[in-house]
């Protein structure tokens, strides 16, 4: 009888434990920045910082997943401020949002148990999903200088010689 209490007593402890360092009604705010400017680049970087703020007081290691499935940790920049940023190829960049699911230690290990099973990645419950507003970046005129500076000369040499056999003829 004596060991089934302490059994009993050891297991609601670990029960408490675990429930105490998971994040319990999480609040965040969002700022994102991304990359303004890619008339020389190939690639945008994109980041979102966020604040989250558990009722517990909880300040849980966290792993964020994107809507490809990458799965990356989120870096910790202040208290209770955090970071993640991910890079896409110029061609493919596009503005709007993107909802990036956070998880915890314990919904990363989910996370990636199902990876490994083959199940859905969207059914393991997430901590909280963020929204990233991501915008364009400008990527350079639409016509270039080069292509304006031929056509500018290519008129100015048809006007001096279609002058040119007037005033001769």
């Amino acid at each position: 009888m004596r060991q089934i209490l302490i059994g009993f007593w050891i297991g609601f402890c670990i029960t408490n434990a675990v429930q105490a360092s998971s994040c319990n009604n999480p609040k965040v705010t969002v700022t994102s920045f991304s990359t303004e400017d890619a008339t020389i680049l190939t690639q945008l970087a994109h980041i979102g910082e966020f604040s989250l703020k558990c009722s517990n007081e909880i300040k849980p290691n966290l792993f964020a997943e994107f809507p490809c499935g990458k799965v990356v940790p989120v870096a910790r920049v202040a208290d209770n401020q955090y970071q993640v940023s991910w890079i896409e190829d110029v061609k493919r960049s596009s503005s709007g949002n993107v909802v990036v699911r956070l998880f915890d230690e314990e919904g990363y290990s989910s996370l990636r148990k199902a990876q490994r099973d083959g199940a859905k990645a969207s059914n393991v419950k997430s901590i909280i999903d963020v929204t990233v507003n991501t915008k364009g970046a400008y990527k350079g005129p639409w016509v270039k200088a080069e292509l304006v500076a031929a056509f500018l000369i290519a008129g100015v040499a048809y006007f001096a010689i279609t002058t040119k056999n007037k005033v001769q003829s």
